[in-house]
């Protein structure tokens, strides 16, 4: 099923562009010798501790982008380059890539909405072929279409050091899910997290997705707002491995009792599964999951033991019967940090759970670098 790209800087394409001589603080601090040790925030864009310098939504433009890329590149304070839903296009996306020459800092190089097309993505990943320092890509929301993820997939054949792939909502099909299954596959290094919500994928794509767990060594595959279904659910369920438990991102997929009970079977495999609404899930057209109370009873008779560290079930149909099934499964001993469960459930088993599940481990690094002041 053929989803449309959905970005404000694709649908709403007239915001003004931003002057590109309001970087100039920015570019001279980014150029300065002193530490960052507090948020330092200019006309465009803001310094923060960790390497994060955040341009997300700022009107940049290709024209800014390039004024901006020299300074990121070559200062020893940015690590994490977030360019989110500036309109850059397929010529800022060509400056990005001309300016990770070696020697650069960029870990992170995110790029959401930003109207990239193929030819962007080819840009990229024509430089990313042969980089060593990117570790997470972030392309949500860009028309890169299944041409643009063929180039990313040539690039991704070689054991580059990226590790988190974002393919969220930019059209791609089965077509080049294959290629990007075929390429990481062929990896010794894998590719640790992908995500590939909101590309209409249905129960066909399964075989294709469960691959990248089995095949391709992902041990987290965010799939929400698609098509997937019960089948689906199974197909993925069954290549989840105990001795690699995986993460499943599986919200807004029409999944229902069956499925999660296709879940539930392999547990022992799965260390955080999210199957609540996500965002995108109206405005995509995704179907929601409607596991209810018997798929969160299948879920806790198979709570026990398993690595489960995460669970959401928000909007799924979930009410205080199916909350009070998982309740008494958790007990001393389990690994849940998280349990979502939404308007359904009385507030007084919510608190239940609160006392009962364990601390919250950080967030991964990769995730915690894209966390932007603007958005």
């Amino acid at each position: 099923m053929e989803t449309p790209v959905r970005c404000p800087a694709i649908e709403h394409p007239d915001v003004p562009p931003a002057d590109p001589a309001a970087l100039g603080p920015l570019v001279e601090r980014l150029a300065a010798a002193e530490p960052v040790t507090a948020d330092e925030t200019f006309p465009l864009g803001t310094l923060r501790p960790g390497g994060r310098v955040d341009l997300c939504k700022q009107g940049l433009g290709p024209v800014g982008a390039a004024r901006l890329l020299p300074a990121v590149t070559g200062s020893p304070h940015a690590v994490h380059l977030l360019l989110g839903t500036n309109a850059i296009g397929d010529q800022g996306a060509a400056a990005v890539a001309g300016a990770l020459v070696p020697g650069h800092g960029l870990r992170t190089v995110y790029l959401g909405c930003n109207r990239i097309g193929p030819a962007g993505a080819a840009a990229l990943a024509d430089r990313l072929a042969g980089d060593d320092t990117v570790q997470g890509l972030w392309l949500k929301r860009n028309p890169v279409g299944d041409d643009g993820v063929r180039a990313l997939a040539a690039a991704l054949r070689r054991d580059t050091p990226l590790r988190t792939l974002d393919l969220v909502n930019t059209g791609l099909t089965a077509g080049g899910l294959r290629a990007l299954l075929d390429a990481l596959a062929a990896r010794s290094r894998p590719v640790e997290r992908v995500f590939l919500g909101g590309n209409g994928l249905g129960g066909e794509a399964a075989p294709l997705l469960a691959a990248l767990i089995a095949g391709a060594g992902v041990r987290e595959l965010y799939l929400p707002a698609n098509h997937l279904g019960d089948e689906g659910a199974a197909v993925l369920a069954a290549a989840a491995d105990p001795a690699t438990p995986v993460r499943l991102g599986l919200g807004g997929n029409g999944i229902g009792p069956a499925g999660a009970r296709a879940l539930a079977a392999a547990l022992a495999g799965i260390e955080a599964l999210d199957l609540g609404r996500p965002l995108s899930q109206r405005s995509l057209g995704a179907p929601g999951n409607v596991t209810g109370d018997a798929g969160a009873e299948a879920l806790a008779a198979a709570l026990p033991d398993s690595p489960l560290r995460r669970l959401d079930l928000r909007h799924t149909g979930l009410t205080g019967r199916g909350a009070k099934a998982l309740l008494t499964r958790v007990q001393d001993g389990t690994a849940l940090e998280f349990v979502g469960l939404g308007p359904g459930v009385p507030r007084r088993i919510k608190r239940s759970f609160a006392t009962r599940l364990r601390p919250a481990a950080a967030a991964h690094p990769d995730l915690a670098a894209i966390a932007s002041v603007y958005r």
